[in-house]
């Protein structure tokens, strides 16, 4: 076997020595409708959750075209449920940690909220987002860590939809889940070496 392969083999071995353990981004998707009338036409937006080290996921929220954060009351910014003891931090401009526990009509109480200090009522100036914040915890954190509340629900917002409606929008569970980042990459090396095993056949049949 020349320096060259072998330099090859240690080259695919080494990506998947290396290959990260976490998780892509999971995806909810805000399409539960509790407001006053309605708020339009879901979704109303999308948070995702992204495990960014052992101890910290980074969660962002995102509102559908034409649609704010409101302050009426009836909830707040977001509301969702983490086990175990944690830290909120840098929460985009505009916001807050909110009170914990917390209630979002027709939702139920939440364990966590984040209030958007910057909106009052549903006027036209409230923030639209994106709302974004980190979760740590010292003992170690992750996606499966945020569970749903008493009555199944992951995450409620109150927000002033597209037709001037408000209320709050919620979701039952994630709309995406994808798999490990680390199978993919373990595929790709495989597959390199099954080609990088033929070639050497071709060249050396014995």
């Amino acid at each position: 076997m020349t320096k060259s392969t072998t330099f090859s083999l240690l080259a695919v071995f080494g990506v998947l020595a290396v290959a990260p353990t976490t998780r892509a981004a999971t995806v909810f998707t805000l399409y539960e409708d509790a407001c006053t009338g309605t708020c339009g036409v879901p979704p109303f937006g999308t948070i995702s959750l992204d495990q960014t080290t052992p101890t910290l996921v980074t969660v962002n929220e995102t509102l559908a075209a034409n649609e704010r954060f409101a302050g009426t009351g009836a909830g707040d910014a977001l509301e969702f449920n983490v086990i175990g003891p944690i830290t909120i931090g840098d929460i985009s401009t505009g916001f807050a940690v909110g009170p914990a526990p917390d209630t979002a009509s027709a939702f139920g109480t939440f364990l966590e909220s984040i209030t958007c200090t910057a909106c009052t009522g549903a006027q036209a100036g409230n923030l639209e987002g994106p709302l974004s914040f980190t979760v740590t915890s010292a003992g170690g954190i992750s996606i499966a860590d945020f569970i749903g509340n008493a009555g199944g629900f992951f995450f409620a917002s109150d927000i002033v939809g597209n037709n001037g409606l408000t209320g709050n929008v919620g979701t039952s569970g994630p709309s995406s889940v994808p798999e490990p980042v680390s199978l993919s990459l373990v595929g790709a090396g495989l597959l390199g070496f099954g080609m990088l095993r033929r070639r050497l056949l071709r060249l050396d049949p014995r």
